[in-house]
């Protein structure tokens, strides 16, 4: 974005500061600030955003949070106003890293996916580097999200999100990140106790953090290794990549680094005898800790001193250590009710800015529909969102029923709502909570060995039952056959949800949603109840035990990786057939439009095959809607199975596909769709009402362009079509394709 730029000097100067801005970060600030005023000078608004990208990127490095969040946000609005969507990215996930570091990893995770929504937008918006990959910012998350699941001692889930960051990085050749990624990975195989993996790790992570110059990821790395090294008795070693942390630690700002090893390497010369060395290191990084008004972590090394202190003897000294830690802790309630404020100040700015936020750049109605989608599936998830933050707050399980009784409405429409609790002393389901067309109902009961009872089938089974038509699916639950009729009310029962909530194997009870409408409940609002259950059954778990939350960051994360789960299960939804899981009209729309534009650029072949399957309504008709639905996912199982890593297929409409093969020739192309019309021919399903043949077979039309500007999408799919009935005029069972000209 700056190839434009007519004044050389600060074209000069904008590299530079890109360049250096991961190395000291006082002058990466100092030459920030002067970039950002030359820039100014020249009324340059993507040098001016990258400016304060660049100050606020070195305000958290070096823990000044809330001056970088100030810089931050002016870069947001900024690049913003400029439509620039890659420096929006990095200035979220920055915000990201500041509540990282802070150790709020909810809302650490909130500005990753801010940022990861934008990627995806990414390629049809204007960018202020060149050529840039999403996947490059793609892989700066994977890694986030890995950090924070190591930080919860989830090891092998961040193992993979570190190996799918590594892969992404090599396969995109993103040397600069890979010293950052590799150490992660290091660090993962430490805890697993994988000790020469990690070793393998970190020196390869040196050798790239040496080669960018990041110092910060060299004091963790030289650190980590010294603690390896421990673990393998190799004293020597250890020490040795302690004193290389300690003293590079010393050339930066950021004091929780400094902190950090100092506590590491102690703690090691306190296992090995060193009592007085490592006590006089403790004392070193609480001053450094008090210097900066870390209170809690200078709380934290209050605690390892007088433990020390103990151990030796000395109460003066041990006494004096304790009233340095309450007196920490007297500075650190003030600041945490301070940062309640500022976190809701902060939110209300970013509302704000969302408000002022204009969609980035709609290219096509394609796009358009895309970004209404994920729109409304984002609101659907913060209503969970927001009753996850609600939950939180209360032990009291009457306003826990009505806060999950009141989201449930505002999701979906239904007759009945039940909360049931089990009682292991009656060794039953007490509901507690019921309310049937808005009426609240006494407390009922329903004993565990009942074998007509869906809550308890739910419960024993641990398994969420989806029914949308009890009179003919109740059955493949229970086997009474007069449970319709056994019990008043059940006879108007046509739909119902029964999600069993369960903690750690721990049976707590059943939720359940209930309709008088058949197919009351859309795959998504299944999946928004289930996420539900999930708070549900953990705030009931502590306010049945009466006790605060063991680990409330620990917890705001398990309420996010719901979250999370159920927004890729909302995702893949949006784009997929629900019948054969393969994509459908909307997705097809999407890829064909990107895939164009790829083969337009390489000046590459695209070709592009529709089928359908031959005398389809007739099988339909006949045999039935289920067999026509199983004939359907058997042709697109098969469909799957036949395309590579470079094709594209999709459900176009009925029992019409269509296959998008880029970089394909004309006769590659025939060749596919006739080895494809065989192989439907060969899996030999009857279909006795064809007229073609007496098995299903299926017919392919196809036509194949140079893209370029001469044509349009819609010239390729109209010569597919039309090549396709000319198959079916010519008998069906065949290929016939064309070149478009």
């Amino acid at each position: 974005m700056n190839s434009n730029l007519k004044n050389p000097k600060l074209k000069e100067m904008l590299e530079l500061l890109d360049k250096n801005r991961y190395s000291k970060m006082e002058e990466t600030i100092e030459l920030a600030h002067v970039v950002y005023e030359e820039c100014k000078k020249e009324n340059h608004e993507p040098g001016m955003a990258f400016a304060l990208l660049a100050i606020g990127q070195a305000f958290v490095d070096s823990s000044h949070y809330e001056e970088a969040l100030n810089y931050l946000f002016d870069c947001i609005k900024l690049a913003q106003n400029q439509d620039i969507c890659d420096l929006q990215i990095l200035a979220y996930i920055s915000i990201g890293n500041m509540y990282f570091d802070l150790g709020n990893y909810e809302k650490s995770l909130e500005y990753y996916q801010a940022g990861e929504r934008l990627i995806r937008i990414m390629n049809h918006s204007r960018n202020y580097y060149k050529n840039v990959n999403p996947d490059f910012y793609t892989t700066k998350i994977k890694n986030n999200l890995g950090e924070i699941h190591r930080l919860i001692g989830s090891y092998h889930e961040a193992k993979e999100y570190y190996e799918t960051a590594i892969q992404m990085e090599k396969d995109s050749n993103y040397a600069a990140s890979f010293g950052t990624t590799l150490s992660n990975l290091g660090n993962v195989e430490y805890h697993l106790g994988n000790y020469q993996k990690a070793i393998a790790y970190f020196k390869e992570a040196i050798h790239w953090l040496l080669h960018y110059d990041y110092q910060l990821g060299l004091i963790e790395s030289y650190g980590m290794l010294a603690l390896v090294y421990e673990k393998l008795e190799k004293n020597k070693e250890c020490t040795k990549y302690f004193k290389l942390a300690i003293d590079l630690s010393s050339n930066i700002e950021y004091a929780y680094s400094k902190v950090d090893i100092l506590i590491d390497y102690s703690q090691y010369l306190e296992r090995s005898g060193l009592r007085e060395l490592s006590l006089k290191n403790l004392e070193e990084a609480y001053s450094i800790s008090s210097d900066k008004k870390l209170y809690a972590k200078s709380m934290e090394i209050c605690k390892k001193v007088v433990l020390l202190l103990e151990k030796s003897g000395d109460l003066v000294k041990s006494n004096y250590y304790y009233r340095l830690y309450f007196e920490n802790e007297a500075c650190l309630a003030p600041i945490k009710q301070e940062n309640k404020a500022r976190n809701l100040k902060m939110k209300m700015e970013l509302d704000h800015l969302e408000d002022e936020h204009k969609n980035i750049v709609e290219q096509s109605e394609v796009f358009r529909r895309r970004t209404e989608d994920l729109i409304e599936i984002i609101k659907n998830i913060s209503i969970i969102n927001e009753l996850g933050e609600k939950l939180s707050t209360t032990l009291e399980l009457e306003k826990i029923y009505e806060m999950l009784f009141d989201t449930v409405q505002g999701i979906v429409s239904f007759s009945a709502f039940a909360v049931g609790l089990y009682n292991q002393d009656s060794n039953s389901i007490q509901y507690h909570f019921a309310v049937e067309n808005q009426n609240r109902i006494p407390m009922y009961q329903t004993n565990l060995d009942n074998e007509s009872s869906l809550a308890v089938k739910c419960l024993q089974n641990n398994q969420t039952l989806v029914i949308n038509d009890m009179g003919n699916e109740y059955l493949y639950y229970i086997e009474d056959v007069n449970y319709i009729t056994s019990k008043k009310g059940n006879e108007d029962l046509k739909s119902a949800i029964f999600c069993p909530l369960i903690i750690d194997q721990v049976m707590i009870g059943v939720m359940t949603v209930q309709a008088t409408e058949k197919n009351a409940f859309t795959t998504l609002v299944v999946e928004m109840i289930k996420a539900l259950s999930t708070y549900a059954a953990i705030a009931i778990h502590n306010s049945i035990k009466s006790k605060s939350l063991v680990n409330e960051i620990s917890q705001r994360v398990k309420f996010q990786e719901q979250l999370e789960e159920t927004n890729r299960k909302l995702m893949y939804l949006s784009e997929n057939d629900g019948l054969t899981n393969i994509p459908n009209r909307r997705k097809l729309d999407y890829v064909i439009s990107e895939t164009w534009e790829t083969c337009k650029s390489k000046q590459e072949v695209l070709s592009l095959i529709i089928f359908d399957i031959d005398h389809f309504k007739q099988y339909n008709d006949n045999f039935g809607h289920t067999k026509g639905d199983q004939c359907l996912i058997d042709v697109c199982d098969y469909l799957k199975d036949k395309i590579n890593q470079k094709y594209f297929a999709a459900r176009y409409g009925g029992d019409e596909f269509v296959v998008l093969l880029p970089e394909t020739s004309l006769d590659f192309a025939k060749e596919f769709a006739e080895e494809f019309r065989i192989g439907i021919e060969k899996m030999a399903f009857p279909n006795p009402y064809s007229k073609v043949s007496n098995v299903v077979t299926v017919t392919l039309g196809g036509s194949s362009v140079k893209p370029t500007d001469q044509f349009e999408i819609i010239d390729l799919i109209r010569q597919a079509d039309m090549n396709l009935y000319a198959a079916k005029e010519n008998g069906k069972n065949q290929v016939v394709g064309s070149e478009l000209s």
